[in-house]
């Protein structure tokens, strides 16, 4: 990989994971922050408890991201940069709905440049990887498929789920509190899942990085949703979703078995250059 274009990454998700790290607790400490939304009828008592869950998680995101990108600063490795590219990617997600919904708090111009940040470092963390260093790294056979059949089962799973929670929305003329979430699932992650899915199938190497990113960004997101499932019938006394709990658990726990072998199975055949 190209350690200059890796090493930009790398310092931009450091700067993203200080903010992110200000943002998620100013969130769960300042209670001002979502309750001026709230009164002003920006969000609804739903997506501020379901805020206030999300910041409780990306806290300790936030702190392994800014771990993650020093220890790639010293010691550049591709696991390392794999995973902030996947951490990347989960803040690119997790405030990308603040952004899209409008979430106007006072650090609303906070939440830009993370998303910002977000996406910059993606693209300079892609284009560190070399064409043909990508086509060196491998992956146990069964290890590639079953990661395939774990993507191909989220969108089996939630498409049709999220387009049957659109449509009285639709036929409504009015969208639902979070419409942001299946702006970013149906045009942009659920078609990443599918093409990565197909790449594994079909052995292409650039899967093998992408798998991991994807896989890292599953766990991190799953792991919010599951904790909010949790989190808000206790906190502020919603019904409790069993559903929704039981398949944001599962991906939670599968995306997490899945990544371990993944970070100790994938080979790289060539080292870092300058």
């Amino acid at each position: 990989m190209e350690i200059r274009k890796s090493r930009t990454a790398a310092i931009m998700t450091l700067l993203l994971s200080i903010l992110a790290l200000y943002a998620s607790l100013a969130g769960v400490l300042d209670k001002n922050i979502y309750q001026d939304v709230l009164k002003a009828g920006t969000i609804s008592h739903f997506l501020l408890v379901g805020s206030i869950a999300q910041d409780i998680i990306f806290i300790p995101l936030s702190i392994i991201l800014a771990i993650l990108s020093i220890v790639f600063l010293i010691r550049p490795g591709l696991q390392s940069l794999i995973a902030i590219i996947g951490l990347a990617w989960c803040f690119f997600y997790g405030y990308g709905l603040y952004v899209i919904q409008g979430q106007y708090t006072s650090i609303y111009i906070i939440y830009l440049s993370i998303f910002g940040l977000s996406i910059y470092s993606m693209i300079w963390g892609f284009l560190s990887f070399k064409p043909e260093a990508a086509a060196q790294t491998q992956l146990p056979r069964a290890l590639r498929i079953s990661i395939g059949v774990f993507f191909i089962f989220i969108l089996c799973v939630l498409v049709p789920g999220w387009l049957l929670r659109m449509t009285p929305d639709i036929a409504k003329h009015i969208p639902d509190d979070t419409y942001a979430v299946f702006i970013m699932d149906l045009c942009l992650v659920f078609p990443a899942l599918a093409q990565i899915a197909v790449m594994l199938f079909r052995r292409k190497p650039w899967a093998n990085i992408l798998a991991g990113v994807a896989l890292i960004k599953a766990l991190a997101l799953c792991l919010s949703w599951a904790f909010s499932q949790w989190f808000s019938p206790f906190y502020a006394g919603f019904e409790f979703d069993y559903g929704m709990t039981a398949i944001s658990t599962i991906l939670t726990v599968v995306s997490f078995a899945l990544l371990i072998p993944y970070m100790l199975k994938l080979k790289k055949g060539e080292s870092i250059h300058g």
